[in-house]
């Protein structure tokens, strides 16, 4: 997807796991520097109740132009306008929801 668009990782996860996980795409963390162009962690997030709220007006970028995929709608509330919701991939090896979606944005 990063030769369509500009790709910024935003997880509520914490930074050291994060960067660790981002590290293992492509088995070389070259191609994570190549294709990601920013990461936020859960510091950049807003707390509220058992999730965290990712504000993507921090991205400094035209909202008309950002979306946000995310497993958890919640995280997106501020920009609900600017959410995909996707479905969660834990323990689900043959997972191709992020697949599928790639073939409708391109």
């Amino acid at each position: 997807m990063a030769q369509y668009y500009e790709i910024v990782i935003f997880t509520a996860g914490m930074q050291d796991y994060a960067d660790w996980a981002l590290d293992q795409i492509g088995g070389d963390s070259t191609v994570a520097q190549k294709t990601i162009s920013h990461r936020l962690f859960r510091a950049h997030t807003l707390p509220c109740r058992e999730f965290y709220i990712k504000d993507l007006s921090i991205l400094g970028r035209d909202l008309t132009k950002t979306i946000i995929v995310d497993n958890i709608s919640e995280n997106f509330l501020l920009q609900p306008e600017n959410g995909i919701s996707i479905k969660s991939w834990y323990d689900d090896e043959e997972d191709t929801a992020l697949e599928q979606l790639a073939s409708l944005l391109v």
